[in-house]
């Protein structure tokens, strides 16, 4: 038997990143593939029609005749969304998911779930990850997404039996660890600021806050302690605790918040203060310095690639030259404890008076062998 032909299948094409097009046979729109032009089966053949047969379960043109398979991407994205894997995320989380998971729904909603478990489906997942292929960052974002929904798919909803988007490869580095703002530079933006542009640069300054953190706290985060207050409430970003011991400059902000101010940081309209927004006014201070520079060598100028995230490395090595412990810095800064030690272990290296503790102990212990400094 030749050139058979059959109705009601669903055969949609895909471009791999070679540049290839690639077409696939499903049984039905949602159902199991069951031919691909990469097989070497001729369409209509004998093989074309036995491979059909096999995939072909009692029902399925029925099924066809539905709105949407339960084995198509889309329905398993939605299950996904109503988990309890996704409902424990952080609402920022949430955000941030649902963006990638909402366009991977758009390119392969129709198709069935089961086409995951093929290799050839990597090509599919890096031509459609490709769109953010300007920013490493978010394309490892979207690696990331992907392979949790699948290990999803296959542990929980079991609507796969394995999938191959495992150790993939991430391909952003960041080399941002070095980056922390000397104490000359946070001064120089204070000395162009505004009061709520101040604020700003003292809340990520000497709190370590998140842009995503700042525009959140309220009165109602501060907390008495024994000896003075804390800051304490939950990173938006992870949901973890965080204590900020409140330093004389943040007692000052939070001290001299407008009565009837619902938030302690705004935006310069007086509005909830956006993260985005709160990165650019930093940013915009860091050119006001600068063009004050560049027209005046004897004032201080700003490295062009310090970011208002960067503060928080610096907050971070100023609670290592204080002495604090690991722990303190984790729940200071909202970090799991190993996050932390990730994290102070690239740090060390920029806290000059660690290797000065370096040399008195080396001192000292040559000095109790008898041997020549």
């Amino acid at each position: 038997m030749s050139h058979v032909k059959l109705t009601g299948i669903h055969r949609p094409k895909k471009k791999l990143s070679s540049g290839e097009v690639r077409t696939y046979h499903y049984v039905y729109r949602g159902g199991p593939q069951f031919w691909n032009s990469a097989s070497g089966i001729k369409v209509g053949s004998q093989e074309y029609l036995e491979a059909y047969i096999s995939k072909s379960k009692p029902g399925s043109m029925n099924e066809a005749s539905q709105p949407e398979s339960r084995n198509a991407t889309s329905a398993v994205i939605r299950r996904y969304k109503n988990s309890a894997h996704f409902k424990i995320l952080a609402p920022r989380t949430k955000d941030d998911y649902e963006k990638y998971l909402d366009s991977l729904e758009e390119e392969f909603g129709p198709d069935p779930i089961m086409m995951f478990e093929e290799k050839e489906a990597l090509s599919e997942i890096r031509t459609w990850k490709d769109q953010w292929s300007h920013s490493p960052r978010q394309y490892d974002y979207a690696t990331s997404i992907v392979t949790r929904l699948l290990n999803w798919a296959k542990a929980e909803d079991t609507s796969i039996v394995t999938h191959f988007h495992m150790d993939i490869a991430r391909i952003y580095k960041s080399k941002r660890a070095h980056l922390v703002w000397l104490p000359e530079e946070i001064q120089a933006l204070k000395d162009v600021a505004n009061e709520r542009e101040t604020r700003i640069v003292v809340a990520a300054s000497e709190g370590g806050l998140t842009p995503q953190d700042i525009g959140l706290l309220k009165r109602e985060h501060v907390q008495r302690t024994p000896k003075g207050r804390r800051l304490f409430f939950k990173r938006t970003k992870t949901g973890n605790p965080v204590a900020i011991p409140v330093t004389p400059a943040l007692a000052e902000l939070i001290d001299n918040t407008p009565k009837g101010q619902e938030y302690l940081v705004v935006s310069l309209e007086g509005h909830r203060l956006q993260p985005e927004r709160a990165s650019g006014i930093v940013r915009d201070l860091r050119n006001r310095v600068n063009a004050l520079a560049k027209d005046d060598p004897a004032k201080y100028s700003i490295r062009d690639e310090l970011h208002l995230y960067d503060m928080r490395g610096t907050a971070a090595t100023e609670l290592l030259r204080a002495g604090c412990s690991l722990e303190e810095i984790a729940i200071t800064m909202g970090w799991g404890l190993r996050h932390a030690s990730n994290i102070i272990e690239k740090y060390v290296a920029l806290v000059p008076e660690k290797s000065d503790e370096v040399l008195r102990k080396l001192a000292e212990a040559r000095k109790k062998s008898g041997i020549a400094g």
